[in-house]
């Protein structure tokens, strides 16, 4: 039998390990490159805009800088059409609406500056691709089942446009609010829906969202996007819905469409695109 004071000195010891795994670690990564970051879109029923900002370090608490002394300059086919004018906060709008099989680009020059980048940069140019409107949609009460929850759904019917090769990127608000959540991130193209419809004939009706209450609006858009911003949004979707596991693939940097002129090793961060966006709107009733 192992003496007391043997068992007592092996308890404290295992405390200790315990103890000591809770110490706090201080981390502090270098400061990596800053760079531009841009966010922007032009539609055919929307006009074009843009975000710039500053990337920051990684554990930073602040917000990204803005650019609010940038020139942008939105391009059709190779031409400029648009001036972009800086409102508040980096974010820049100009008038401009894009029209389909059209190729945008968007260019942006910041000035000299002591302690941040300057220069020239410019998306690569992409076609704005063709979006259906929907041809309805509606609410409806569904009792439990199996699998199912009871209470108000909102559905809608759309069909696609007939021939492939066309990507979408799907949104919905509720109450004005953007359902922005990782899993919220859905993008799709017509591999299996090319000019079909989802009419509850010849596919199911899309489920917009549910269950909820009486009185709860909900907006649902649906946008094409060129392949490029496809694939962009793709990878940062599988990449903020890692949990760390051991089969996670390694996370590995989202470069878009934008660098610097004459060195397409130098980008920024961000993705410009046109985009067709078609919008439907309904609030669940009795």
């Amino acid at each position: 039998m192992r003496p007391f004071t043997t068992i007592f000195l092996g308890l404290l010891t295992a405390s200790g390990i315990v103890l000591s795994c809770q110490d706090p670690i201080d981390l502090t990564l270098p400061d990596g490159e800053t760079r531009l970051i841009v966010n922007g879109s032009v539609g055919d029923s929307t006009s074009v805009y843009a975000d710039l900002s500053w990337s920051v370090n990684y554990l930073s608490d602040g917000l990204n800088p803005p650019v609010e002394n940038a020139t942008v300059i939105l391009f059709e086919n190779g031409l400029p059409v648009d001036t972009l004018s800086h409102l508040q906060g980096g974010h820049y709008e100009g008038e401009f609406r894009g029209d389909f099989a059209q190729t945008y680009a968007i260019q942006v020059q910041i000035p000299e500056s002591a302690n941040l980048p300057s220069g020239t940069w410019r998306s690569s140019g992409e076609a704005l691709g063709r979006c259906n409107p929907f041809d309805s949609v509606y609410s409806a009460f569904v009792p439990r089942a199996p699998f199912v929850r009871e209470g108000y759904y909102v559905y809608a019917h759309w069909t696609e446009a007939a021939g492939f090769g066309d990507h979408y990127r799907a949104r919905i608000w509720r109450n004005d609010t953007l359902e922005n959540a990782p899993f919220n991130l859905q993008v799709f193209d017509d591999g299996f829906l090319d000019g079909r419809s989802n009419n509850d004939l010849d596919l199911p009706a899309i489920e917009v969202a549910g269950p909820d209450q009486i009185g709860v609006t909900y907006t649902l858009e649906i946008g094409s996007i060129p392949l490029g911003l496809f694939s962009y949004l793709q990878l940062l979707r599988e990449q903020t819905l890692q949990v760390g596991g051991l089969f996670d693939p390694p996370p590995a940097p989202i470069i878009g469409n934008i660098y610097r002129e004459g060195d397409p090793e130098d980008f920024a961060l961000g993705y410009f695109y046109p985009s067709a966006r078609r919008k439907i709107t309904w609030t669940i009733t009795e």
